[in-house]
């Protein structure tokens, strides 16, 4: 029986985060797209600029200087704000304990395991005693707009309920949902920072959002 609880548990886990990732990284290739569709548009721009007079091209220069500073005025308004910026390649089990994780949930975990899900790092906490429980830390390192991140991910869910905004520092929003997958209940915080989102999961019977919350929370602060 300890077996069949942990291949559903694992089934459920994976579910919830492969289900959400997929969500996710589809909501984020229509702006993708339409930036290429910019890109090129803009590109075309510039070679009709380049065959026109001297005062054009110095217009174009000076517009992409523009550009170019209103950018790293934002990236220094992000930073200021207190936004962590986490790098591409940034793993939560390298940063987050099976201690901390028990010292959140109410039951008992195991050292967690990474796993790189179509470009997202995902850390798995899996129950030491055979509970039908699972904890997932997810980063997903894709731009894009948290409202529709939270659409397409409350996809991957059932009987999910109304997002609502919470507060974890280090980010510039996150929101908190529940729902079931797999028959299990589901706790879920989607937390936007700088180049991507964490997503984090606890499933098992009792998950709380406050919990996924906590658990934001000591990512993002070692991110």
């Amino acid at each position: 029986m300890k077996n069949v609880t942990m291949i559903r548990v694992r089934h459920a886990a994976a579910v919830a985060g492969v289900g959400s990732l997929l969500a996710l990284t589809a909501c984020s290739e229509s702006p993708a797209e339409d930036e290429t569709s910019a890109g090129s548009q803009e590109a075309t721009q510039d070679e009709s600029g380049a065959e026109g007079s001297d005062g054009d091209e110095g217009a174009v220069a000076e517009d992409s200087t523009a550009q170019e500073e209103s950018a790293d005025d934002e990236g220094e308004a992000g930073a200021a704000a207190g936004v962590v910026a986490p790098a591409e390649d940034f793993d939560p089990c390298s940063v987050v304990t099976a201690d901390q994780v028990s010292g959140v949930v109410d039951f008992a975990v195991s050292e967690g395991t990474a796993d790189d899900l179509m470009g997202s790092l995902t850390c798995t906490f899996a129950p030491s005693d055979g509970q039908a429980a699972s904890v997932l830390l997810q980063w997903v390192p894709v731009a894009s707009d948290l409202d529709e991140m939270i659409v397409a991910a409350t996809g991957a869910y059932d009987n999910t309920s109304d997002p609502e905004d919470v507060t974890v520092a280090g980010t510039s929003r996150a929101v908190a949902l529940t729902g079931e997958t797999m028959g299990m209940t589901a706790a879920v915080v989607i937390a936007e920072v700088e180049g991507g989102f964490f997503q984090v999961v606890v499933l098992g019977e009792g998950s709380e959002a406050d919990q996924a919350v906590a658990l934001t929370e000591l990512t993002v602060e070692h991110a």
